[in-house]
């Protein structure tokens, strides 16, 4: 059984955390501004992570790469499992080293940081396929299945509507996914285009996520039952 936590469900111009999952104590999907305190509150130890999965890099989504980082390399578990683009490593080293200048190199030669910018790949008991989804000018950016036994759970990451996200809906058995706006944009869904989704696969439970505050209140209007919207901290278990 996949247990999933949501660790945020909020956009950034909200009291909730910016959007994060954390699967089985063990795997992060997402690592935004805030995450490692967000953890600590949770009475989840940021050390117990070894794998992180990063959807794209807009600020939201990795800025927490420095203090996870730090906070790894002064303990023994220092495994980093990074699944992200091409240009994920330069990214985050250059952000380490804006954060922490004097101790970037010396935390870098410490750690074992392992990446991963493969389309398939396994982590523990799960086979994961990565899927390219539109949002806006920001490219790559990247949603995930994670299939175990007969189960397929999706992240969508930030994205508009698109054809892969048609298809992630179509196939799995859950679906966190963005719904930011009241009405989609180009660069992120909204209730218009999750209830679209919802009333066509309705095999699939769509777990919204990236609210700005007025979707999440629109969207608890909503009465398609496989719409479900999250609070942080909740649990799934699949």
């Amino acid at each position: 059984m996949m247990k999933i936590k949501v660790i945020g469900s909020g956009s950034m111009w909200t009291k909730y955390n910016s959007a994060s999952y954390m699967i089985d104590n063990n795997i992060l999907i997402d690592i935004p501004n805030g995450t490692c305190k967000n953890l600590y509150r949770m009475g989840i130890n940021p050390l117990t992570i070894e794998n992180v999965m990063i959807t794209h890099f807009h600020g939201d989504h990795y800025f927490d790469i420095p203090f996870y980082f730090l906070i790894k390399s002064k303990h023994n578990s220092l495994t980093v499992n990074m699944y992200c683009s091409k240009e994920g490593k330069r990214k985050n080293n250059s952000l380490l080293k804006l954060a922490f200048p004097n101790s970037a190199k010396d935390v870098l030669e410490c750690l074992n940081i392992n990446y991963c910018f493969k389309d398939k790949f396994q982590i523990n008991d799960y086979q994961v396929q990565r899927y390219l989804v539109e949002h806006g000018r920001m490219k790559p950016a990247y949603g995930y299945i994670f299939t175990n036994d007969d189960k397929k759970i999706g992240f969508t990451g930030d994205c508009a509507i698109c054809e892969n996200v048609e298809y992630m809906a179509s196939i799995c058995d859950y679906l966190f996914c963005d719904c930011m706006f009241v009405v989609g944009t180009e660069k992120h869904m909204g209730i218009d285009k999750i209830s679209a989704l919802a009333n066509k696969y309705v095999n699939c439970k769509f777990v919204v996520s990236h609210l700005e505050d007025v979707t999440r209140e629109e969207l608890k209007k909503v009465k398609i039952p496989n719409i479900i919207v999250p609070e942080d901290g909740e649990l799934f278990e699949v």
